[in-house]
């Protein structure tokens, strides 16, 4: 091999990304909703696949709300009954995890609101829906009406 071809794929091999160096470096990413999904996972993407998490309550911090392991995929979740900041503890056997706090009052709000309609929304909705209907009727209507008519 020639000193050019040799400089050349040094320079290639430098130029080169490096792989992830963080590989126990354990991140999340949230998800919200009606329930609050988290979802843990390694700096390199691996999920923590089956591992034990607990999740506590802002009214009780000291029992928890919930127990479980995270899915194949590392994610959990839970439906908060409270407005407030909620704490996630996800760690594997080897002590690797996280442990973060949570705003559930967005996803608590939202799951008492959902439950149906107000009562005047519950008669409205209804009689605008007929009146548009109405509306376009009439509309066609006027617009036959018209095309009948040859001055």
């Amino acid at each position: 091999m020639s000193r050019g071809a040799a400089l050349a794929t040094a320079a290639a091999l430098a130029l080169l990304p490096a792989g992830p160096a963080g590989a126990h470096e354990v991140l999340h990413e949230i998800a919200r909703g009606r329930a609050v999904a988290v979802r843990a996972y390694f700096a390199d993407g691996e999920p923590l696949a089956y591992t034990p998490y607990e999740v506590y309550a802002p009214s009780d911090p000291g029992i928890p709300y919930q127990k479980g392991r995270t899915d194949r995929s590392g994610w959990l979740a839970f439906v908060p009954d409270a407005p407030g900041t909620w704490r996630v503890k996800v760690v594997d056997a080897t002590g690797h995890g996280l442990d973060l706090e949570v705003d559930g009052g967005g996803a608590a709000v939202a799951a008492q609101g959902a439950g149906g309609l107000g009562g005047a929304a519950f008669v409205l909705r209804p009689l605008v829906g007929l009146l548009a209907i109405g509306a376009v009727f009439a509309a066609l209507a006027f617009a036959y009406r018209r095309k009948g008519r040859t001055p």
